[in-house]
């Protein structure tokens, strides 16, 4: 994570903000009365729904028992097509 003090976070504030939209490297901007972290708006958008989805059990639960699976062999392969198919209707 880059690292800039607050005077020149606001003096280049563009050159940042294109940095940070380019390349998904969070800025730290240090200041006087504490630091924040600067971050593009979809880093944040799936931070917070790795948050949601880590905090559901039941998802998680769900998770780990398919890994075990995996790692057992006892899944098998599904298309896309067959695994959507009551969602898509078809």
């Amino acid at each position: 994570m880059r690292s800039a003090k607050v005077s020149d976070y606001r003096s280049a504030l563009g050159k940042y903000h294109r940095q940070i939209l380019a390349d998904h490297d969070p800025l730290r901007v240090s200041g006087r009365d504490g630091d924040v972290v600067v971050l593009a708006a979809d880093d944040f958008e799936n931070l917070q729904e790795s948050i949601y989805i880590l905090k559901d059990k039941v998802t998680m639960q769900s998770l780990l028992e398919t890994r075990k699976e995996m790692a057992q062999g006892a899944t098998s392969g599904v298309e896309v097509k067959d695994a959507f198919k009551d969602l898509l209707g078809s």
